[in-house]
């Protein structure tokens, strides 16, 4: 049994990274199939969305990088962008919304924020670690990323770099009004993501690298006392 049971530990921690993969690409084929809305029904289905690809972020950091072919693996997501994403996120952008044809705005908004940006992170975090990035630093480029795109930055900055003026509320702000309870004003905004930068700067200070290896390697072996050799050294001077 222990042999079968180190066997399996084994085989474990060589695929762990190809496991996640798997389960990442299930739990996406799921939020997939969910309603393509803005509107957040549940938190349970935010909470669902961050643990599938902090899931898929896990498997992108372990990926065994040893390859000198690996950086081909970069098509994958240029393919992914140029042949599905960009195409479809055009299509509603300048067809399916302009012409108010059923649910454009919820497909279009799906592509673009639920889509669009994590495909971008998970892009950078792979081409990270194809270059000789550690795992830590994937899950921590990961984790930064999805600390950004939660904290409100990305809808204060929408009101700043458009010609449209600063509004008193932000009402498309759904996954804070989940968190306060109602749609924040601007400043509110502004307070909600200034509270983020000490997650952020937490995030960035975790001895993640360190904590890996000890999960997946197991504690060094203590190095071997050389006290007795020093003693015989002496004794035979």
């Amino acid at each position: 049994m222990a042999i079968q049971s180190n066997i399996l530990k084994t085989f474990v921690r060589a695929n762990l990274w190809l496991i996640l993969m798997v389960l990442g690409a299930a739990g996406f084929l799921t939020v997939y199939l969910l309603p393509h809305q803005s509107e957040i029904d549940s938190p349970l289905q935010v909470i669902y969305k961050i643990v599938v690809f902090l899931v898929i972020s896990a498997g992108i950091a372990l990926f065994p990088n040893r390859s000198r072919c690996g950086y081909l693996l970069l098509l994958v997501p240029l393919l992914g962008f140029l042949g599905y994403i960009i195409p479809r996120i055009s299509y509603l952008g300048f067809v399916a919304v302009p012409q108010g044809l059923p649910n454009a705005e919820g497909e279009f908004y799906t592509y673009l924020y639920l889509m669009l940006f994590p495909a971008t992170l998970l892009s950078i975090t792979l081409a990270y670690r194809l270059g000789g990035g550690t795992a830590g630093n994937c899950l921590k480029i990961a984790s930064s990323g999805t600390i950004l795109i939660f904290s409100g930055f990305l809808d204060l900055l929408w009101f700043v770099v458009n010609p449209i003026g600063i509004p008193s509320t932000l009402q498309y702000a759904h996954h804070i009004e989940m968190i306060i309870g109602h749609y924040p004003s601007y400043s509110e905004g502004i307070a909600f993501a200034v509270l983020h930068l000490p997650i952020l700067g937490l995030v960035l200070l975790l001895p993640l690298d360190r904590w890996l290896h000890r999960l997946l390697e197991g504690p060094a072996a203590p190095a071997p006392s050389r006290g007795p050799e020093r003693t015989n050294s002496a004794a035979q001077r």
